[in-house]
């Protein structure tokens, strides 16, 4: 069978497809951001043994809802460094048996192995969902390309929330070597129960529908940046992410748990730079807990943990006075520049005369510099607010998940019959 490499030598599979080829380029890689995600894992679980964060702050206010959340900054030793970094914690109500008292016992107990196995095999596969939208008559008349833009026939348009995950590559138990999933099998997610017996390690993808960061360096006014819709990061999943908890216990507050079920992954930082040097698929370390608990009352909630390094740039803008000029002659000669004029372009470009400037973070220093801290302190033009809107955004597309996906639990009568499950349940795509 015909095997090939990665430049690392990483793994030995099958020829790939062209998009594998293209994901498999993150894979020299996996194994350093899984360890600084376990670092971060580590040092969050002893810091909530110690009583939490000490420098706390609210993002939110909910009206009416069961739910709460705080961000937090801190100091987390990741690769034998110290790290600034920040995060939050949200807490949310999830669902809730309606049963007599004299049933509540043994309706709990049914529904904490529903949700085991909800958890842990199937809701990666339906964290992400298609909004209502208008009907489209596909028989209304074609507008010539032209006209297109003054026709009012409605346009059929697919509007998605939530997380969309992809399952890329596996390392299986006792091996050093990543495979790849079937490309059949991409969004099938496999169960999370199976990482450590099966898997040492999975690498997979995840799509965060409708994202839409804002920011407006110069006030409401000026121009306004936004992160690209439909960011996608690369993330790493070991037995260590895991969390599997099926003992009753009780508490600090007396409440009996009959079962916690959780995933986790370590972020893990694109091969190929993008235009932002901060959010989805360019932290340099960062990590997503998510946790469902039962309680004996039949009561479900959900918690979710996001830690990451805090924000240094915020924009990757590459000056290249060389390659602007040449492609600008080379426009107005109608190609005749590069045909006489590559030697010297590629001398010149072996010059040190290509750098990347992150606009925003050097307006934020100099209008503190020239102001001497007024403009953070009275017009909150800070790193610390770009953070914290950041940290409101994460949140606001974590609850739409978590909401979404109640609709779907609440759709199947039985998660254990999987011979009934629709099918894209088990496969992981709906329309």
């Amino acid at each position: 069978m015909a095997t090939q490499t990665t430049s690392r030598e990483c793994f030995q599979t099958p020829v790939l497809t062209p998009e594998q080829e293209q994901d498999a380029k993150v894979l020299p890689e996996v194994d350093a951001y899984l360890a600084r995600g376990l670092d971060l894992k580590r040092w969050w679980n002893e810091l909530e043994r110690a009583g939490g964060p000490k420098e706390q702050f609210p993002l939110d206010r909910p009206f009416n809802r069961p739910t709460r959340s705080f961000g937090f900054y801190g100091n987390a030793p990741v690769g034998g460094a110290i790290m600034p970094v920040m995060g939050n914690v949200q807490e949310m109500f999830y669902d809730q048996t309606r049963v007599p008292a004299a049933q509540q016992k043994a309706s709990a107990e049914w529904l904490r192995d529903q949700l085991r196995e909800f958890v842990m095999k199937y809701f990666m596969r339906i964290s992400s969902f298609r909004q209502a939208e208008a009907f489209v008559d596909v028989s209304h008349p074609v507008p010539p390309p032209a006209l297109a833009s003054l026709s009012w026939c409605p346009a059929p348009s697919v509007q998605r929330v939530g997380f969309g995950f992809s399952q890329l590559f596996n390392k299986p138990a006792e091996s050093s070597e990543y495979q790849p999933f079937p490309t059949y099998a991409r969004h099938a997610i496999v169960d999370q129960r199976e990482v450590g017996p099966k898997y040492d390690s999975l690498v997979l993808k995840v799509r965060i529908f409708d994202f839409a960061f804002h920011i407006r360096p110069l006030g409401e006014r000026g121009p306004e940046l936004v992160f690209s819709e439909n960011e996608e990061s690369y993330l790493a999943v070991s037995k260590e992410f895991v969390d599997y908890r099926d003992v009753p216990f009780q508490t600090v507050e007396g409440r009996t748990v009959l079962g916690e079920y959780g995933i986790g992954y370590a972020f893990v930082k694109s091969p190929t730079p993008g235009p932002f040097a901060y959010g989805p698929g360019e932290f340099d370390a960062a990590i997503e807990l998510i946790k469902f608990r039962i309680y004996e009352s039949g009561y479900i909630s959900v918690r979710m943990i996001f830690v990451a390094n805090r924000v240094q740039r915020v924009l990757n803008v590459t000056i290249d006075p060389v390659n602007w000029t040449f492609d600008l002659a080379n426009l107005f000669s109608l190609g005749l520049t590069k045909k006489i004029f590559t030697p010297v372009r590629d001398v010149l470009n072996r010059l040190p005369l290509r750098f990347v400037i992150d606009p925003v973070s050097a307006y934020v220093s100099a209008a503190n510099g020239f102001s001497a801290g007024y403009a953070a302190e009275t017009l909150c033009i800070s790193t610390e607010t770009l953070e914290r809107v950041f940290l409101v955004k994460h949140f606001e597309q974590h609850y739409e998940a978590v909401v979404g996906s109640l609709l779907t639990w609440r759709l199947i009568p039985d998660w254990l019959d999987s011979e009934n499950l629709p099918p894209w349940v088990v496969a992981g795509l709906s329309s």
